[in-house]
């Protein structure tokens, strides 16, 4: 009787198997090329520019263990896990900035909203150690620029 019983759950499972691997999937592959040119040259200068202005963001958290952060402030404002703003900025060069401090980025786009270029000029970070962790204090200092 065990065996039969044993049969029969493998036969089952193995149909329970096979049965939820049956899925439709559907893959389809184009060819295409890139219309963008391989070599673009701009002509600029610091004179094609206009320096809006100059904004300070700040991130502070603690960290424990090496692993576990918990954000304490951005911009000075207590953080709110639910409400979170994160604006990148990317380049060719080496502007991006990595962590959390991307959550408080949104501090120089709302101060400069038609900016057409924020590059971070400093960042700084300050670190204080405790037992089992560290409080972090960073700070980045960035300009935005227009086009004339």
């Amino acid at each position: 009787m065990k065996r039969f019983f044993l049969t029969l759950t493998m036969i089952t499972f193995t149909v329970l198997l096979f049965s939820s691997c049956s899925g439709l999937r559907q893959v389809s592959g184009v060819q295409s090329t890139s219309f963008v040119p391989d070599y673009v040259r701009i002509e600029a200068n610091i004179n094609d520019y206009a320096q809006l202005g100059e904004s300070t963001v700040t991130l502070e958290y603690r960290e424990y263990l090496g692993f576990i952060n918990k954000i304490d402030k951005v911009n000075g404002e207590d953080y709110n896990f639910r409400d979170v703003k994160i604006i990148e900025l990317e380049g060719k060069t080496n502007i991006k900035l990595n962590g959390d401090i991307k959550k408080a980025l949104y501090k120089v786009v709302e101060e400069y909203p038609n900016a057409d270029y924020y590059v971070p000029v400093m960042k700084q970070t300050e670190v204080e150690r405790m037992f089992l962790g560290k409080y972090i204090k960073e700070s980045v200092i960035l300009k935005a620029y227009k086009l004339k």
